[in-house]
């Protein structure tokens, strides 16, 4: 008797697990509301181990580097990060974070558009279009995380002044981080005609 109300009971959790999709109709679908987005966490690392096309010189002589061999623009027998350079007007100079390296992992993340109608001193009303809305998370954390911030005359990076004597380049920060961080608000990034 008591399997057969076991059956009995297992058969009534189940009833609801029958049921099958539908598709909407364009009355049933304008009743439903939701958000559009994107929640995003992750971890990724930069050149904590070397990079593939880099590998920590042997000696302090730049003279006897071969190609695949960097030292950060000094004789310090590191291992480099990565290189962004973004280059602010035309015929100008160069703005770098240089040295990018360790291990950065966050949760919450967020993308999603957002519609600019109002605020901004009145100048969202003229606007009226959307912008993308990346929403920063709450934690970031850091595991041996380094840059500097830089700027320089041309935007490759130069084994060593001696050989590119027109290369220059000046760190304003540099800034090691082991650690949380915690942040709030977002980044509206906006359109250009």
């Amino acid at each position: 008797m008591t399997s057969k109300l076991c059956i009995a009971f297992a058969a009534l959790l189940a009833g609801p697990a029958w049921a099958e999709l539908q598709a909407l109709d364009d009355s049933d679908l304008s009743q439903v509301d939701g958000q559009g987005g994107v929640y995003l966490s992750g971890e990724f690392s930069i050149n904590k181990n070397g990079g593939v096309l880099w590998s920590t010189p042997t000696n302090a002589n730049p003279a006897t580097w071969s190609a695949s061999q960097r030292g950060c623009g000094t004789t310090n027998l590191e291992v480099c990060g990565l290189r962004l350079a973004v280059r602010t007007e035309n015929g100008g100079g160069w703005f770098v974070l240089d040295n990018i390296k360790g291990i950065f992992s966050f949760e919450g993340l967020t993308l999603r558009t957002r519609l600019i109608n109002s605020g901004f001193n009145g100048d969202g009303a003229g606007f009226n279009q959307d912008v993308l809305e990346l929403g920063l998370p709450n934690e970031m954390k850091f595991k041996n995380a380094a840059f500097s911030v830089a700027v320089a005359n041309q935007g490759g990076w130069q084994n060593n002044k001696t050989y590119a004597p027109s290369f220059q380049q000046t760190n304003i920060f540099s800034a090691k981080i082991d650690g949380t961080v915690r942040m709030q608000g977002n980044v509206l990034i906006f359109p250009k005609n």
